[in-house]
């Protein structure tokens, strides 16, 4: 046994069940590598060789017996504590290279530093060229030979080349895996001669062959149906051994998840990726942009019927409201509605409130009266969530003040301003100030027998009224209003100068609309698509609904059968993406396991392999979704401009307004950054788990002959 031993394997034993037959690989080995020695286990195949390669090369970790690593037990340890042990303390030199055929020989040997975050682009250069003299002559150094790609070098040239790879990084200890397999002759020599020099600069070199080429030098094992002897012993150098680089003891089990390869060989990889796998690249790409195709389609009917549906309610439409006037036979009764309560508990009634419809004359800004339509609103009255305010807002109070409410365009009829002429009208400015109402007053024969100009306050602006409606009031003032014109008799007197700064107390105003006024109800529905539903339960008790629904009812038929179409379609898409990406990476990753284990042997950990993958598949998405966007929008575009032209005939045929069909396509960019987020965020979803496993790939396969 040596005393200062580097690697030390203790009763190492390993099986295989093969058809559940227990298959003995290792029987009790025992085996001391010391610091600085040059060692060659030879054995034909089947001996077990490529076994023990695997745990020395802490590849495989799944045997019974003790491991000890600069005198720590290996055996136990979590996988990314093997991972830095080995990319940290071990060079690889395998068998025909092994070189990346897409880099240059000197950056297949600046791989492993640059892998690590170590030194500089200048630093790296530095240390090739001082390498390259040991391993170059000064023929192939003049030519450039590193500058060369495998394919264009000879076999002992690309040989050295994956030497200098195993030695850049001045790991304690060189595993060779027939290293000589593929060469002849005096190449042979040359590979034998580089590996013994590198003991007397401190390295511990471990071959692992049955060319007996290596059987005159150093110390000499041989295993033989799993069982090792020795059988020549040789020294360790007297070279000072390379330290051993030991991973941090408080890591966490994240530690090997954690990127450490620069960001500039994971992008590079990730691209190389990418376009080098056409094939499955075409294949993410067609589905991508047929399915965010047909999403981007249907959303814009979707989101398109929506805000047409929207801008209607801000121009005045109710589409979620019912309004029924008394029946012919409770006309005459003072509870007109004796249903209310019975509407009001219906599960899909939101709230009913009392209206009167009625009329106001106001005074706009050239002196005359002009008639306009009116709507009272009460206190959390509904109808306020359905106006659009530019300016002011709602009622003050408990709504009995004088005040109005008017639209953006009725402002420029009633007031006289400049700024309303040169379009940069601030509305704001017209808050407080006073509008002129004209009260009729009338005898019993009905006879007109007096006007009274009353001043209200402007509480708010919006931009459009309902219907013919321009004028709101708060209801109580609407009352007072009409209480007056229901007057003949002229029991109710107005103050003198009535309005904003003479206005009726409570107690008078309580008395003045104390009459049964309503002559409607207002229902809003829950939903809007429950009016349909509603109306039809209303008819059945008697009544004759009126609703604005019908007139946009077939906006919201085409949402509802894009919805219907729209959900599976996009079930469908994402688990067709989902399966694509999935099948990309593993498929991938099957075909290039071999280059995959080779860069976890190099130094990259699982968390960069994840990365790369992660990134690749970010890239193949990203292109998917915008061609598949970009095809959506054309598709879009056409569609409205096909239905415009259409309408437009029919119109000039029929001489009816042309129908708006083409309002229900939003365009693209509505919902572009949606699209793309969750686009992009299921294709990387659906890569995560591909990649996490496709990165536990076995580095072990790179060093099977």
């Amino acid at each position: 046994m040596y005393a200062s031993s580097i690697i030390s394997l203790k009763n190492i034993g390993r099986f295989f069940d093969a058809g559940g037959e227990r298959v003995e690989i290792l029987q009790n080995l025992t085996l001391d590598i010391e610091r600085g020695s040059f060692n060659v286990i030879r054995g034909e195949s089947g001996s077990g060789k490529t076994t023990l390669l695997r745990i020395l090369g802490l590849l495989d970790s799944d045997f019974e017996g003790e491991f000890l690593f600069e005198g720590q037990k290996v055996e136990g340890r979590p996988d990314w504590y093997l991972d830095e042990l080995r990319a940290n303390n071990i060079g690889f030199i395998f068998q025909e290279g092994r070189l990346f055929s897409h880099m240059s020989l000197a950056r297949n040997i600046e791989i492993p530093l640059e892998l690590h975050g170590e030194n500089s682009p200048a630093e790296r250069a530095e240390r090739i060229k001082f390498l390259e003299p040991t391993f170059y002559s000064d023929k192939e150094r003049a030519k450039n030979t590193l500058n060369n790609y495998p394919s264009s070098a000879s076999g002992g040239q690309a040989q050295r080349a994956s030497i200098m790879r195993a030695v850049v990084k001045e790991p304690s200890i060189i595993l060779a895996d027939e290293p000589t397999a593929s060469l002849h002759g005096e190449l042979k020599l040359e590979v034998v001669a580089h590996l013994r020099a590198l003991v007397e600069v401190g390295h511990t070199v471990i071959v692992v062959s049955h060319d007996e080429v290596f059987y005159n030098y150093g110390r000499q094992l041989e295993l033989e149906n799993g069982v090792l002897r020795e059988l020549i012993s040789e020294p360790a150098s007297n070279a000072t051994p390379l330290p051993s680089r030991m991973p941090e003891e408080d890591e966490t089990i994240f530690y090997g998840w954690k990127p450490r390869a620069p960001f500039r060989i994971l992008l590079n990889q990730a691209i190389r990726e990418t376009i080098f796998r056409p094939l499955f690249l075409s294949l993410i790409l067609v589905s991508l942009i047929i399915g965010v195709c047909q999403v981007s389609v249907f959303t814009s009917v979707i989101v398109g019927a929506q805000d047409y549906v929207n801008q209607k309610i801000t121009e005045g439409s109710r589409l979620n409201r019912i309004q029924i006037k008394p029946k012919i036979k409770d006309k005459a009764n003072e509870d007109r509605f004796p249903t209310r309560q019975e509407i009001i508990d219906d599960d899909l009634v939101d709230v009913v409130v009392q209206r009167r419809a009625t009329t106001s004359r106001v005074v706009v800004k050239s002196g005359k009266a002009k008639t306009f339509s009116v709507t009272g609103l009460l206190q959390d009255d509904p109808e306020y969530d359905l106006l659009n305010f530019v300016a002011g807002g709602e009622f003050v109070g408990n709504h009995d003040q004088p005040q109005v409410i008017l639209t953006a365009a009725m402002i420029s009829e009633v007031f006289n301003a400049s700024e309303l002429e040169d379009g940069t009208v601030d509305y704001s400015n017209f808050i407080g100030q006073r509008v002129t109402v004209i009260i009729n007053r009338y005898n019993r024969g009905r006879k007109l027998i007096g006007q009274v100009p009353v001043e209200l306050e402007l509480a708010g602006v919006i931009l459009h009224g309902e219907g013919g409606r321009q004028l709101y009031f708060p209801n109580k003032t609407l009352l007072v209003f009409d209480r007056f014109v229901r007057d003949r008799d002229g029991v109710y007197k107005f103050p003198e100068n009535p309005g904003v700064d003479n206005w009726f107390d409570n107690e008078t105003i309580n008395a003045l609309t104390d009459f049964p006024w309503e002559d409607s109800l207002h229902i809003y529905a829950k939903e809007i698509r429950e009016v349909l539903v509603l109306y039809s339960r209303l008819s059945k008790m008697g009544y004759k609904p009126q609703s604005d629904i019908w007139d946009f009812k077939w906006a919201l038929d085409i949402q509802d059968t894009a919805w219907r179409i729209f959900l599976p379609l996009l079930g469908l898409i994402v688990l067709g993406v989902c399966i694509t990406v999935a099948a990309n990476i593993f498929t991938s990753a099957k075909l290039r396991e071999t280059e995959l284990a080779l860069w976890r042997v190099l130094g990259m950990r699982r968390g960069d392999l994840v990365l790369t993958q992660v990134m690749s598949v970010f890239f193949s998405v990203t292109v998917g979704v915008l061609a598949g966007l970009g095809l959506g929008a054309f598709l879009i575009e056409q569609t409205r401009q096909m239905l415009v032209t259409r309408a437009l005939e029919t119109a000039k045929a029929t001489g009816d307004q042309a129908a708006e069909f083409d309002a229900i396509f939003a365009p693209v960019s509505d919902f572009f950054w949606p699209v793309v987020i969750c686009a992009i965020s299921i294709g990387l979803l659906a890569a995560l788990y591909p990649a996490f496993r496709t990165a536990k790939t076995d580095p072990a396969k790179v060093l099977k002959s």
